[in-house]
């Protein structure tokens, strides 16, 4: 939810296979050039290093475990080597790009696109995904075809915000608002806000369920379960989740222990693609990674909280988690957590649309998760006419808006509160 190769995204684990937003492999290249742009830049598979760090202390501030080597220009150059000492004959290609381009047929389906250096395909079948997209959306979605595009190409957006920090996405949008925590009263977050004033359902709910573990376990499905293949790495093996909705799907065993979280969230229509809550036991940490998105944000309920002893860094800013509070991320940035306490912390993580992201992208995007999980020729074509019927909707409401017609479809996009 991994997101890059050695990065680690914040995807719970889902009793379903897991699935991605169709982000992936990064391109690390090897120890080039000395020039340090501050501003944005293109990772090409095989390329030549492009530092995006000045010298001296700022790299510190937002590379606390120095990630990346003991000097600006070493960077990516210590995980491009340990990626090739574990694969040396594609480690100068990019894992997503080698699993979307075309190779010898001899499997029909590729298995966890576009996340696993290992994957294959039909021949082609990245040209077969964008051919469909095109069909659909032909010029309607501009920025979500060259996110893909780029995705294909292996490449990997890399940016130095000056008093933010630094962003990292193979799957990037461009045009989108960048902050490490965007500002809740911007007026772009009306459904958190809600969220937010019926804290106490969630945090009533969520401790009655605990007084009875052992239900949860009977009842529910892969409760508190462990971070899933290398996220482990950067989460540790004590992080859990409990899955409440996963890409727009509601887990049907879990929502039934949390009625009133999942009926709140479908009420204010809520435009998430992923609901969990989060555990992190005492004296433990997460290590900085990115969740490689950027179109795909990330917000934080405090729910039982040991409030001043835990906390989140995202780019270069530094925030505690509050019991019944929210904290709104943009995990695209570099980030970390750490529970100083003696107790486990819980949180009701959301991971939601970017706001500025719109209604058609999203559509768009949408097309992708699909077309992209299935991994056939088949699940090409469902995912296709699920998309015409998402688009002809869309375009259905703007003409009865521009008509003067009453508003239909949701705030919140469709995606998120609805299955798809």
């Amino acid at each position: 939810m991994t997101w890059l190769a050695q990065c680690l995204s914040s995807r719970p684990a889902v009793a379903r296979r897991n699935r991605t937003m169709h982000s992936g492999g990064s391109a690390h290249p090897a120890r080039g050039r000395q020039s340090r742009p501050v501003g944005p830049v293109v990772l090409r598979a095989g390329g030549e290093l492009r530092d995006m760090l000045p010298d001296g202390k700022d790299q510190v501030a937002w590379d606390p475990e120095n990630v990346l080597g003991d000097g600006p220009t070493d960077h990516f150059a210590r995980r491009e080597r340990e990626r090739a000492k574990a694969n040396p004959e594609g480690a100068s290609q990019a894992p997503v790009a080698a699993s979307l381009e075309a190779k010898p047929a001899g499997r029909t389906k590729f298995a966890e696109v576009p996340t696993l250096p290992s994957a294959s395909e039909e021949v082609g079948f990245g040209a077969e995904v964008e051919a469909a997209f095109l069909d659909v959306f032909g010029d309607k979605a501009p920025r979500v075809l060259e996110s893909f595009t780029r995705l294909r190409r292996g490449e990997e957006f890399v940016q130095m915000h000056p008093g933010e920090g630094v962003q990292r996405a193979g799957s990037f949008m461009e045009g989108l608002t960048a902050v490490a925590f965007p500002d809740m009263d911007n007026g772009q977050y009306e459904w958190l806000k809600a969220v937010e004033e019926n804290a106490d359902v969630i945090q009533r709910e969520f401790a009655l369920a605990m007084k009875d573990p052992g239900s949860m376990l009977v009842r529910g499905n892969r409760v508190w379960a462990k971070a899933a293949r290398d996220e482990a790495v950067a989460y540790g093996p004590n992080w859990r989740t409990l899955v409440l909705q996963d890409r727009g799907i509601w887990e049907q065993s879990n929502i039934k222990i949390f009625p009133r979280t999942h009926k709140l969230l479908v009420d204010i229509d809520a435009p998430t693609l992923e609901v969990f809550f989060a555990r992190q036991d005492a004296k433990t940490g997460i290590s900085s990674h990115t969740d490689n998105s950027n179109f795909i944000q990330t917000t934080h309920l405090g729910v039982d909280v040991p409030e001043g002893e835990c906390w989140i860094k995202v780019g270069e800013h530094t925030r505690n988690w509050m019991n019944g509070k929210l904290i709104i991320c943009d995990t695209s940035f570099m980030h970390e957590t750490s529970n100083e306490s003696e107790n486990d912390r819980y949180v009701l993580i959301m991971r939601h649309w970017h706001p500025e992201v719109t209604e058609v992208e999203k559509a768009a995007n949408q097309f992708l998760f699909e077309a992209l999980d299935d991994g056939t020729s088949g699940g090409v074509s469902v995912a296709k006419k699920q998309a015409q019927k998402r688009l002809n909707a869309l375009l259905s409401v703007r003409g009865k808006k521009k008509k003067g017609g009453k508003r239909g479809g949701t705030s919140g996009g469709g995606f998120g509160s609805k299955k798809c």
